[in-house]
């Protein structure tokens, strides 16, 4: 039973090796056959160019500041004020000044990739603060937010950058609602945004 199950398999390989080299016999003249050539490419992104968000010298008068101008040229510097105001809770009334200093960062990738922001706040005010990422051109249509010792109610950290040809600019606006004059004492304050793509 050995020795036939050996011969039978010896056939096939036999059989398989000459329907191989069959696909490219001829007896005269060109002969060809084709062969795949294959390639796979793996998730790859780039964080391109970042320019930080820079809210300016505040008054430390009661109120909203915001740090854009993500809207120009279609609108106006004062807008991010419209949509952090429900945020925080209280009145768009509230608004008191605008630093045009939206900040930005670029992305590159060749999928779809998931784009998250959050803010480390080591080091920051207490006043409460929003910041809100958009895709150029369309600054109505927040996508991701971060803040710092404000609940976001359920709003998204995150958002899909869907595959597209070329680079794409996303801007960053931010809100500061300073609730009292004593909130945070006279200084200069810096936190740390960051922006992580992952598949």
């Amino acid at each position: 039973m050995k020795k036939f199950a050996g011969l039978a398999l010896a056939l096939v390989l036999v059989l398989a090796l000459a329907g191989a080299s069959s696909a490219a016999d001829g007896k005269l003249g060109t002969i060809s056959a084709d062969i795949n050539v294959l390639a796979t490419i793996g998730p790859y992104a780039k964080i391109d160019t970042v320019s930080p968000v820079q809210f300016g010298e505040l008054l430390g008068k009661v109120g909203i500041y915001t740090a854009n101008g993500l809207e120009e040229p279609t609108g106006t510097a004062e807008q991010f004020y419209h949509r952090a105001a429900p945020v925080f809770g209280v009145s768009p009334d509230l608004y008191v000044g605008n630093n045009d200093g939206y900040g930005w960062f670029a992305i590159e990738t060749n999928c779809d990739v998931i784009v998250s922001i959050s803010f480390a706040n080591a080091g920051w005010l207490t006043s409460p603060t929003v910041f809100g990422v958009a895709k150029f051109g369309e600054p109505s249509t927040v996508l991701a937010w971060a803040s710092s010792n404000q609940d976001l109610g359920g709003r998204p950290t995150s958002f899909t950058h869907t595959y597209m040809k070329g680079v794409q600019k996303y801007g960053i606006d931010g809100a500061i609602y300073i609730r009292s004059i004593s909130e945070q004492e006279a200084k200069a304050y810096s936190g740390t945004l960051t922006v992580t793509v992952s598949k």
